[in-house]
């Protein structure tokens, strides 16, 4: 073999070493978190949502049959005007249903974004909360007048840290899907919670006696519950 060829073999392989170790350092950076899949739809759906940093309290009222997710900063989804009206107080955004349209004729509704760690409150409200692949941990407040909240982890498991749910009213705070729960309060006050195949370490629930609970066996037998006089 000429010494040109073994020279152009050699170059060749060192080209090829060097692209397989910038892949090999790119794949550790991204096992590690370091970066992230760009995704279109992605930038897509930040642009359809108005943004509302530093926001720690959510109150919504009236508003049926919507969908939120957990991000890192409050979103509601532009383009819905003729629906929802909202503003900001300082840390409180305040969402609600217009009162002048039937809501049961529409087919799109307003989505939102609520931040990992914040207290939310909803009355005659109905939502279902899920989070996307890159969820951190969630710790939440969320207090429950005529309203349903279905925690959906069946396309993403839901993390919190701690979690107090306040129920009242003929409430219903709903589990389902992959959903973990480090410690877990709850109140009912004539209201109802389900909790199905998820797990928790702790939960102390406070009920009166025409509340519903529904716990696996493998979770009842871990709950503290406490019953107290109706309200």
């Amino acid at each position: 073999m000429k010494k040109s060829d073994k020279l152009i073999i050699a170059g060749f392989l060192l080209v090829i070493c060097i692209i397989t170790a910038i892949h090999i350092t790119i794949y550790a950076k991204y096992k590690k978190g370091e970066y992230s899949i760009y995704n279109v739809e992605d930038n897509q759906v930040a642009a359809s949502m108005e943004s509302f940093p530093g926001i720690k309290f959510i109150s919504l009222r009236n508003i049926p049959a919507s969908a939120a997710k957990f991000g890192d900063i409050a979103q509601v989804e532009k383009g819905f005007e003729n629906q929802i009206q909202y503003s900001r107080n300082g840390d409180t955004l305040v969402i609600t249903g217009r009162e002048a349209i039937n809501h049961r004729d529409i087919r799109d509704r307003a989505t939102f974004t609520f931040p990992y760690n914040t207290t939310l409150s909803f009355f005659n409200s109905s939502l279902t909360l899920k989070t996307n692949n890159k969820s951190k941990e969630i710790n939440t407040e969320l207090h429950l007048q005529k309203s349903s909240a279905l925690f959906f982890g069946k396309d993403n498991p839901l993390r919190f840290g701690y979690m107090k749910v306040f129920a009242s009213d003929s409430s219903i705070a709903s589990f389902k899907g992959n959903t973990q729960i480090s410690n877990f309060e709850v109140q009912l006050s004539a209201s109802a919670i389900e909790y199905g195949e998820g797990n928790f370490d702790q939960l102390t629930i406070v009920t009166d006696s025409v509340s519903r609970i529904s716990l696996q066996t493998k979770n009842l037998l871990k709950a503290k519950i406490t019953t107290v006089a109706n309200q």
